[in-house]
């Protein structure tokens, strides 16, 4: 009965350490994605102050519609959460 539950913990214990392992690389692959998704937001971001600064309109800030640069961003994080539903 003994050799029994031993044998019992050891499977579980192994299933454990394999589904962390499954969890840890997983992360790795979400780490990647999120930076990669992180870079391209920051470069859209300069783009779009790279085009406002080329062309301010007479009387407008260089946002644009007197935007701040957090409310431009804010808008493009609604605009990322939208796409991937």
């Amino acid at each position: 009965m003994q050799t029994i539950f031993l044998v019992f913990v050891a499977a579980v214990f192994l299933i454990t350490m394999i589904f962390g392992v499954l969890i840890w690389r997983q992360t790795i692959v979400l780490e990647k994605k999120a930076l990669s998704a992180k870079q391209k937001k920051e470069a859209y971001l300069q783009q779009l102050l790279q085009e406002n600064d080329e062309s301010p309109k007479q009387g407008e800030s260089i946002l644009g519609n007197g935007e701040s640069e957090e409310k431009i961003e804010e808008n493009l994080n609604i605009k990322i959460e939208e796409r991937k539903e």
